[in-house]
């Protein structure tokens, strides 16, 4: 069983709060299923979205200022 930690009960708040924002469902529905497919845990997929849109972000900062 995972620890839970802050970035898993910050997941979990989001998870909760999408019985009141619809689109928010929708992309963890969305999200859900892509980590299916992977054959990961919901966690580990959020983690990676997240991951992957820092690195691009920073990148994209660094990019800016060349």
């Amino acid at each position: 069983m995972m620890e839970e930690n802050s970035f898993t009960k910050q997941v979990d708040e989001l998870v909760l709060f999408a019985d009141y924002d619809q689109e928010l469902a929708e992309n963890i529905k969305w999200l859900d299923m892509k980590a299916q497919k992977k054959g990961i845990s919901f966690y580990d997929m959020a983690y990676e979205m997240l991951y992957k849109y820092h690195v691009n972000s920073k990148a994209k900062d660094w990019m800016k200022n060349l």
